[in-house]
């Protein structure tokens, strides 16, 4: 424990999910982890960051525990582990971006609005120079991780046509891109974001929260011939005219999810030390992807999320940080 307010926290949200995930009379996914005293070292790193953001946001580490302690009831139902999964992305997320050395006088505020029926972003940070706004997303990727585990072709984006991949894959599975998620990842942020910045200045940024395979979203935002946030995206109107995000001025991709689910399983972490850690400087980046022209976004926030933008030496020479046309598995 940090200091004896983190203690005396960290012990009232151990007692409110061992009593709504370890001793639920339902089936949780979580409840073998949060069983013991102490807890399992899955759900210590749960209450961890919990407690983190609890004393940065008052309320906000009994939500996350109320909040996953629901997502209960059928027993080893896929559906409830996908949001579990992404709840806890966003438990990752916001621990580290409250954590971050912001400078004194900045305020933050969970799921701020403009008006009272307003679209909520996930934080919204104040600080004495500048206003910023962060929206949070991670995909299902459950069933398009076993395809793309199973089937020996692959195609992150549409590059190429999808009759041609088929021809390849000569029958023996082909794996599609998750690019519509991403789409509605961009649609839903720009609207929460827009409503802001109608207002007055933010700078607004999306994080995406994804698995090792990171060349995924990184193909279907930036790859040249049919990228979202090209000139070439797939994602017309209906008078065929690019749709473009106006109130998006950056796309944050972080590399993640396997170390939830392997924490979960009881896996081995490599060089991680729990399920919810942020990593160093020394492990693989996550991606800075800006979408407006000139964006100067400070260390503070590229250092404290551990992002290196595409064309940084490192993702130039790592293959999983290029747009690939496809990608055959062997």
């Amino acid at each position: 424990m940090r200091n004896e307010k983190h203690k005396e926290v960290w012990l009232r949200l151990q007692r409110r999910a061992g009593a709504a995930i370890g001793a639920t009379e339902g089936w949780h996914w979580f409840q073998y982890h949060f069983s013991f005293l102490p807890p399992h070292p899955f759900a210590f790193s749960i209450l961890d960051a919990c407690a983190d953001c609890e004393l940065c946001i008052e309320g906000l580490g009994f939500r996350f525990i109320d909040e996953i302690a629901s997502i209960q009831g059928k027993e080893k139902h896929l559906p409830h582990y996908d949001q579990l999964l992404q709840k806890l992305a966003e438990l990752f997320v916001l621990r580290q971006l409250l954590g971050l050395a912001w400078p004194q006088g900045t305020v933050f505020e969970h799921e701020p609005a403009v008006t009272a029926k307003g679209k909520r972003p996930e934080l919204r940070v104040v600080t004495p120079e500048r206003a910023y706004l962060f929206e949070v997303k991670t995909p299902s990727l459950l069933k398009h991780a076993e395809a793309r585990s199973r089937n020996p072709v692959q195609t992150p984006g549409r590059a190429l046509a999808q009759s041609l991949l088929e021809q390849l894959a000569d029958g023996r599975g082909l794996t599609l891109p998750r690019d519509n998620p991403v789409k509605d990842f961009l649609i839903d942020a720009d609207k929460k974001f827009g409503q802001f910045k109608a207002v007055s200045a933010h700078t607004s940024i999306l994080v995406i929260v994804w698995d090792d395979h990171v060349y995924e979203p990184i193909t279907v935002l930036t790859h040249g011939e049919c990228g979202l946030l090209t000139p070439n995206s797939y994602f017309k109107d209906g008078a065929g005219t690019v749709v473009q995000f106006p109130y998006t001025d950056a796309v944050i991709l972080l590399r993640h999810l396997n170390y939830i689910q392997n924490a979960a399983a009881d896996r081995p972490l490599g060089d991680r030390a729990h399920a919810l850690d942020f990593g160093t400087v020394d492990d693989l980046p996550n991606v800075f992807i800006p979408v407006t022209a000139q964006l100067d976004l400070p260390a503070l926030i590229l250092e404290g999320l551990r992002t290196r933008p595409l064309d940084d030496p490192v993702c130039q020479h790592a293959a999983e940080y290029h747009p690939p046309d496809m990608v055959l598995w062997f």
